[in-house]
């Protein structure tokens, strides 16, 4: 029988007096823990029930002490410690008193007597709540079944255990769960007995030992879940052993797991086969939680998922088995980048994201080519982008000073950015050479730590540009910002030259008081005749000028094949020539040459005009990336440049440029379709339906929104809407249908058990333009009907549409403490972005500043998520300002008069 967790707790209160806690001569650490002291291995025994408040733990750690002490610091956070003792090298065991200094989790224990340099024993019995924020441990329950599950990183563990919560420490972990015996009880090893209690309610389940882990890789899941237990992962050369493979989930979902479990092997050989390193740990579990933070996180050996992200059946839409297989190719990739070499500390935490999402990339392209992986990392880049043009924006390699910092860390210029530095320095060197650095780098730090000290140096080494290529490494890891390299051709006497200049990229009226010099591999494609070619240059001076092989060219390129983090700007005529070549370039160029024109829009160097006037020369692309690449700005000019007549004349003519288009692709996924036509119709699809509101696209979708809904007769079912169309269709539906639809889709949402089918449900829910009905949505969002992780469904759908804005604004501010209590600690620095909505006034900024200033020490990463807010919110006002309406309705009246015509 497990020991029952005590009816009666004891609490541990903070002190608020540092003099009383601490040793006068020891301060409390707020940032990383003492060098003195090191964990050396963990024994962690969980008594876990899914269906209780709390859980139970007893945490044995040993640890290594490097001078005398009387004293150590590690972390707990809303844990009551019982009993703590610590038992010395000669194994005398006396107790211990642990004190919370404060809420960032910072746990000191006490000794009874000074205790000199040796390894000892720390042992904690405690208790904790399952946590109510997606962290630790924390339970969900979907029906009449209850889950519990962990969720460690980055500093979440101390939640789950007492123990050293960081990145640096790499210690065994011994693992033992006791649970009712009906539920199933995985983690990250395999499971070596099982022990049941002699009134047969509980069993108690011991696992293998770990390999060295970080605390943040920890992982375990109680409940009663489906387990598949697939073929195994063969050996190859690399791997001498099998590896076992399972595909966990909610009740009734083993069907659902088969196309992870089937792709999984092949993702595992192609890391194999690049890193020359076998799959580091005892088997490979793949588990789809009810309700998670993440979209996934790579625990060693068991990887855990929001079960929308890993589950699929005949019913799921087509994009879903290419967003399973990136992610699962992502969390694959971390065994290696992140949990076989870890990172020393958070400021490097891109070396975990950065690669496993280059990695991803480079799998996917290599597996499964149909899915235009490079085209996805490039529009995932671009979006990196609008987020560090801003002078507010943090560097990749940011320094790290409290846990909003942490949980910052965790965004587009971690993952994004920094997978596009390393795409660009591995085009630039090779990619077997940049293989060999990888390989090297692995190898020397395997079941360690590694950084990007350590990274650069190994790179260098295989590059054989010693300096020159740390240097330029550095300079896009070291500092923010985007490059912008103006290019200028120069063709004398025969000769071509390429004049190239760098500074910042910055949206206009923004000045910078530093002038950043980066090393930037600058690629570029010269066009002549029906060929081209590439030649690279190293910009790493202010101006240069490089000559250019062969006759001087037709057109160029500043970005060949679009694997450069920068952007670029060419004189009006050399971009007016690569404007006539743009239909001949693959589709990423395509879409850094849209970008250049979006850019140089935001600069205010390109007017209104010029990117409506290319819009149709991309609209009748096949690739979906190429065919929306302007939408970007072409939505920016509608909503901030265009009043209610000239706004109706802009929806024509995008209608003109896509009307077409959509009709030919039609509203059904047919047999035989390409990934490529699924993604445009339902780009397509949400573009006229919910953007410029076309009519006709509107009534198609609305007739199958309300035949899933059952609003025409018959039963509510969602497999009667297209399945890649089906938010937009209920989006629609909900909106023309009343509270009659409003009803039947919180009647469904509340029967549905399919995630992703929720998702949708709630985004047609936020979506309704009714005001009576949209208050009831957003009351809706903050009860316990709808999962923590599934409220942002509703709430952005809320804010998307222009007419909700003001009323969401005004709940917000009345419900904020609730809001945010629910909210994930990695979501809190969002929330003044999530309803800046179309804000574009200096009035408006100032008033969210007035709202969130008092309230910004409770968000966590609040502060740097409220200044970028406000500064892209200046911006715009800034570009509004510049731009000018005037500038619109020139261009509608002297080139779109047809089109006005039709909209009249």
């Amino acid at each position: 029988m497990p020991r029952l967790i005590r009816a009666v707790l004891l609490l541990i209160v903070a002190s608020t007096s540092l003099a009383a806690c601490a040793n006068a001569a020891d301060t409390v650490p707020t940032g990383k823990l003492p060098t003195d002291v090191t964990p050396q291995r963990y024994s962690l025994h969980f008594t876990v029930d899914p269906r209780a408040d709390r859980f139970s733990g007893e945490t044995r750690i040993r640890v290594k002490l490097a001078k005398a002490t009387d004293h150590v610091w590690l972390h707990a956070q809303q844990i009551a410690i019982e009993r703590a003792r610590v038992t010395d090298a000669a194994g005398k065991t006396t107790d211990a008193k642990a004190v919370a200094h404060n809420d960032s989790g910072v746990l000191e224990v006490r000794f009874a007597d000074r205790l000199p340099a040796q390894e000892i024993e720390l042992a904690f019995d405690y208790n904790a709540p399952f946590n109510g924020q997606l962290e630790g441990v924390y339970k969900v329950k979907v029906g009449d079944d209850s889950y519990a599950v962990t969720q460690m990183e980055p500093v979440s563990a101390r939640f789950a255990f007492p123990g050293f919560d960081e990145p640096r420490f790499k210690t065994p972990f011994d693992i033992v769960l006791t649970v009712p015996k009906k539920d199933v009880a995985v983690a990250n090893t395999c499971q070596l007995r099982e022990e049941v209690s002699k009134d047969a309610q509980w069993k108690t389940l011991t696992f293998a030992t770990t390999r060295p882990l970080p605390t943040y890789l920890v992982a375990f899941a109680v409940g009663p879940w489906d387990v598949v237990e697939a073929p195994p992962i063969a050996p190859n050369a690399v791997r001498k052993t099998a590896i076992p493979l399972r595909g966990i989930g909610p009740r009734g979902s083993a069907k659902k797991l088969d196309w992870a479990l089937r792709v999984a092997p092949q993702i595992v050989k192609f890391y194999e086969d690049y890193t020359a390193q076998p799959y580091p740990f005892d088997k490979l579990d793949l588990l789809g939680a009810p309700d998670f933070a993440a979209g996934a996180m790579e625990n060693a050996g068991l990887i855990i998922y929001r079960d929308a992200y890993l589950l699929i059946d005949e019913h799921s839409p087509a994009d879903r088995y290419r967003s399973v297989f990136n992610i699962e190719a992502h969390e694959i990739a971390h065994q290696w980048y992140g949990d076989l070499v870890t990172v020393p500390w958070w400021d490097d935490i891109w070396l975990n994201e950065a690669y496993a999402t280059w990695a991803q990339a480079k799998a996917t392209i290599a597996l499964k080519p149909e899915y235009h992986a490079d085209l996805e990392a490039l529009e995932a880049r671009l979006g990196a982008m609008k987020s560090d043009s801003l002078l507010s924006t943090r560097k990749i390699r940011q320094p790290i000073l409290g846990r909003g910092d942490i949980e910052t860390a965790f965004d587009g210029i971690t993952y994004q950015k920094g997978a596009s530095v390393l795409a660009m320095f591995e085009r630039w060197i090779g990619e077997d050479t940049f293989r060999k650095g990888m390989r090297a780098y692995l190898a020397r730090h395997a079941f360690g730590s590694g950084s990007s000290d350590d990274l650069i140096a190994t790179l260098a080494e295989a590059s054989g540009k010693g300096d020159t290529f740390a240097t330029a490494m550095r300079s896009f890891l070291d500092q923010p910002g985007v490059p912008l390299v103006h290019s200028e051709l120069t063709c004398e006497n025969g000769k071509a030259s390429l004049a190239l200049e760098q500074s910042r990229y910055l949206p206009y009226g923004v000045l910078a008081k530093d002038l950043p010099r980066w090393g930037i591999p600058v690629c570029t494609r010269f066009g002549r005749g029906g060929k081209s070619e590439v030649q690279c240059f190293l910009l790493d001076g202010p101006e240069q000028r490089f000559e250019i092989a062969g006759l001087c060219p037709d057109w160029y390129l500043p970005n060949a094949d679009a694997r450069g983090y920068y952007r670029f700007e060419s004189t009006p005529a050399d971009l007016a020539r690569l404007g006539v070549a743009a239909p001949k370039l693959g589709a990423a160029e395509q879409i850094v040459y849209a970008d250049a024109l979006s850019g140089a829009f935001r600069r205010g160097t390109l007017d209104p005009a010029a990117v409506l006037d290319a819009m149709p020369a991309l609209a009748d692309s096949e690739m979906p990336q190429v065919a929306t690449a302007l939408l970007g700005p072409f939505e920016w000019i509608r909503d901030h440049l265009a009043d209610a007549h000239t706004r109706t004349t802009l929806d024509a003519y995008a209608t003109q440029l896509y009307a077409t288009p959509m009709q030919k692709l039609g509203y059904r996924r047919r047999d035989g379709d390409a990934g490529t036509v699924i993604a445009l119709r339902r780009r397509l699809a949400e573009f006229l339906a919910m953007t410029v509101r076309d009519p006709s696209v509107r009534a198609e979708l609305g007739s199958q929104g309300r035949a899933a809904l059952g609003l025409d007769g018959g039963k509510a079912d969602l497999a009667k809407a297209d399945p890649d169309l089906l938010e937009t269709a209920l989006k629609v539906a909900v909106q023309d249908g009343g509270a009659a639809a409003f009803d039947a889709t919180r009647n469904e949402f509340a029967r549905n058990r399919d995630t992703a089918q929720r998702y949708a449900l709630l985004a047609a829910l936020g979506a309704t333009r009714d005001p009576s009905q949209a208050a009831r949505a957003r009351d809706f969002g903050l009860s316990s009907e709808v999962q923590i992780g599934e409220m942002s469904r509703l709430y952005e759908a809320q804010m998307e549409e222009p007419e909700n804005r003001g009323a969401m604004w005004s709940w917000l501010k009345a419900h904020f403490d609730a809001y945010r209590a629910r909210l994930p600690a990695f979501a809190q620095s969002y929330l003044p972005r999530s309803v800046a909505g179309a804000r574009c006034s200096t009035q408006e900024a100032d008033e969210l500043s007035a709202f969130f200033a008092p309230h910004i020490g409770q968000l966590i990463g609040g502060d740097r998520g409220l200044g970028q807010t406000l500064e892209g919110i200046r911006q715009c006002d800034a570009l509004r300002g510049h731009a000018g309406a005037k500038a619109l309705s020139s261009w509608l009246e002297t080139r779109a008069e047809g089109v006005g015509a039709r909209a009249n």
